[in-house]
């Protein structure tokens, strides 16, 4: 039986909230407008993969960067022709774009996120790492990498698996400032190529929270049982919104680019499997209901990590092509020099998340009260809930997740 060559795409992201510095600028800027298509597309990708995962994982943690997702995907279609692309274009919302206006998309958008960003530092970390003895690479595919995504590519010898192995895991460790030490296991005969994406993000609270407030009370997890858990706890003013089915906290990050918004069914929703139901309009029309007033709000201190091989999930949506080692058409990235078919074999995800008090301005600036005599409505996040990192201007993705269980 003939036996084809494997294109494993990875796609990773790191998150923390604690304390940060800016870098320095170095793309010219760009209207939240002008980008708005291309922040759609994170929606697009990030609710409906989200509940594929969701599907796949029913009562346990999902964590997911739809933005990260995006940015693989983009960059593949670049070497992609024929039906391949036309999938690829499906899944990411693009049809009607060329790849070219895609490409241009990506770059203004991405200098949005991580050069315009004020206080938060989103970095973004593209790489294609290659095996010339397996695959020839097109020169037009490295260039698009190069002059839209800043993506390098190193060619690598993959039989010497180890070294390989140790040069691609040691870029995503440094890509991701530690918080993922690799992503690799090994590399088999048949890989050619892997093109990764690394997002990493790092930003104070606007306010933070105080932490002796922080306190242990119980968390009901999604099948029903309860653990122990440590709660951030603050009783001030917030952003927020309380509609029939949803109920949303929208908590900034320094400088107002970024927030991190808290998501659970509204008093009027009995269904059970309500985060199953968030579309990206449902999402948006939530902030069009928002008002900044006192509000007790209480969530689990988190530090999440998830991974997953996305296939499954991209096929429940129809993209098949990629994954078929008779109809994939990556002729435009490269050809084996044996005349054998080029696939996407894996598309590894893996994502970590730590949220606790740590803001800019800490305990001395949190306020427990406003001395008013109403009582404040409560968002007690002591439930399964949804969690979305966005930046707020254009609701481009960059995180999204369901929390089943805060103590794994």
């Amino acid at each position: 039986m003939k036996k084809e060559l494997v294109f494993p795409i990875v796609a990773l992201f790191s998150l923390s909230a604690l304390n940060c510095r800016k870098d320095t600028p170095s793309q010219p800027p760009i209207s939240p407008s002008q980008a708005a298509n291309m922040a759609e597309m994170s929606q697009l990708v990030g609710w409906s993969i989200f509940r594929e995962e969701q599907l796949a994982r029913p009562r346990q943690n999902v964590l997911i960067s739809p933005y990260s997702i995006q940015t693989a995907f983009s960059m593949a279609l670049n070497g992609a022709r024929g039906k391949t692309a036309e999938e690829l274009q499906a899944f990411l919302g693009c049809s009607q774009w060329t790849t070219s206006e895609l490409n241009s998309g990506y770059r203004g958008l991405n200098a949005l996120l991580t050069e315009q960003s004020g206080h938060p530092t989103v970095t973004v970390a593209n790489r294609y790492f290659y095996d010339a003895e397996r695959i020839t690479v097109q020169q037009p595919f490295l260039q698009a990498l190069q002059l839209y995504y800043h993506s390098g590519a190193d060619n690598l010898n993959f039989s010497a698996e180890q070294q390989a192995l140790n040069y691609i895991n040691g870029w995503v460790k440094a890509n991701t400032k530690g918080k993922i030490d690799k992503i690799l296991d090994q590399i088999s005969a048949l890989d050619v190529a892997f093109l990764i994406n690394a997002l990493h993000f790092k930003a104070d609270w606007a306010t933070g929270f105080a932490p002796q407030l922080t306190r242990k009370e119980p968390f009901t997890r999604a099948d029903g049982s309860k653990v122990e858990v440590d709660f951030v706890y603050a009783d001030r003013a917030f952003t927020f919104a309380a509609t029939q089915q949803f109920r949303l906290v929208d908590i900034p990050f320094r400088d107002s680019t970024y927030s991190l918004s808290l998501i659970q069914p509204g008093v009027g929703n009995p269904d059970p499997q309500w985060h199953l139901n968030l579309t990206p309009q449902r999402w948006r029309t939530l902030y069009d209901s928002i008002v900044y007033s006192r509000a007790e709000v209480l969530f689990p201190k988190l530090a999440l990590s998830y991974e997953n091989d996305l296939i499954s999930s991209m096929k429940a949506l129809g993209v098949q092509a990629p994954f078929s080692e008779r109809d994939a058409d990556f002729t435009l990235m490269g050809t084996n020099p044996g005349g054998k078919n080029i696939f996407i074999n894996q598309v590894k995800h893996k994502a970590v998340l730590n949220i606790d008090e740590k803001g800019a301005e800490g305990a001395a600036v949190t306020s427990v009260g406003f001395g008013i005599t109403s009582v404040p409505p409560e968002f007690h996040f002591n439930k399964p809930f949804v969690l979305v990192l966005r930046h707020i201007q254009t609701n481009t993705v960059l995180f999204v997740g369901y929390v089943a269980d805060p103590s794994k």
